[in-house]
């Protein structure tokens, strides 16, 4: 049964009135949602994905290649993105966002970023080289020439990788509590 409510607060850009909108409902996999949006005409736009389950911290972990593109990644707004190969580590902050893409929207998000630090970097040769050679190793796995591994590390158990070849592991207490969540959180266990 889907549930609406919303809350009247302040722009963090532009200090206007911004609307905040909940809605509730029930999708597969993650059981009880609690979707969360609001945008200003200042250009700001929140969106989020909150499970209202208490899930099992894990880490999803699939080896990929060309072949794997297509292959479905929900990344809740606590979950921590790695690709070893490349050196990234992507980890939740206040403004994180949830999203479902799949691993080549993935590797596509990292792929602007480093491209957008190579340009950065221009004045630095050793850094602009790295990019460089960051980006090719992207390509070559676009080209069939290799793999690469995506890691998904989340706290609240919230994030997948949905493949048949992706492990899934729970997530020590002590693993799960050295990893940001992206959101003010309360321990009231201690």
């Amino acid at each position: 049964m889907t549930q609406q409510a919303a809350i009247v607060s302040t722009c963090p850009l532009c200090a206007h009135e911004l609307t905040f909108r909940f809605n509730t409902d029930e999708i597969p996999f993650f059981g009880e949602i609690m979707l969360v949006s609001a945008s200003c005409g200042c250009g700001f736009k929140y969106a989020d994905t909150i499970s209202l389950h208490e899930r099992e911290a894990a880490r999803y972990e699939i080896e990929f290649d060309c072949d794997d593109f297509t292959t479905r990644v929900i990344r809740s707004s606590s979950g921590t993105v790695q690709i070893p190969e490349l050196g990234v580590t992507i980890e939740p902050g206040s403004a994180s966002e949830a999203y479902i893409s799949n691993v080549e929207g993935v590797l596509c998000r990292v792929e602007e970023v480093i491209q957008t630090a190579t340009k950065w970097s221009a004045d630095d040769p050793a850094k602009f080289e790295l990019g460089n050679r960051l980006l090719e190793r992207i390509d070559a796995v676009r080209r069939g020439e290799g793999t690469m591994t995506l890691v998904i590390d989340d706290p609240f158990g919230n994030s997948a990788i949905i493949s048949p070849r992706a492990q899934r592991r729970a997530l020590s207490e002590n693993e799960a509590h050295q990893l940001k969540t992206g959101i003010i959180t309360v321990d009231v266990s201690e």
